[in-house]
């Protein structure tokens, strides 16, 4: 028993150990997004998920890797490797805190509101 609760604990530990500052369900920030359901994941209409160095999107699933912290801003700049539907790409990432949940920056100059779920 002692064991199974030394596993837990630890396995809680290190979850909270490794959550990234911008974690949690994300939905557009405008209008169209209002029927975006919050609880599924990666699908047409459904939420868009960070965890920890995870960026799961529609179609789309983003390994952000090397944060540099924005001097100045809440944000952090990612190399990010993505995939969907076959053959990887890499891109730049910026995410930024908002007052309703983060803007997705990506090369090229797209900017993604996104509102966090409640």
């Amino acid at each position: 028993m002692r064991l199974f609760l030394l596993m837990l604990l630890l396995s809680v530990t290190a979850a909270t150990a490794w959550a990234g500052p911008y974690d949690g369900r994300y939905r557009p920030d405008h209008s169209s997004g209002d029927s975006w359901d919050c609880k599924r994941v990666g699908k047409d209409g459904g939420a868009i998920l960070l965890t920890s160095n995870i960026f799961f999107a529609v179609g789309s699933r983003c390994n952000l890797r090397d944060p540099v912290r924005v001097s100045g801003m809440d944000a952090t700049l990612y190399s990010a490797i993505c995939r969907a539907d076959g053959t990887p790409w890499e891109r730049r990432i910026m995410i930024m805190k908002t007052e309703n949940g983060i803007a997705v920056i990506q090369s090229g100059a797209r900017v993604s509101m996104l509102r966090k779920c409640e």
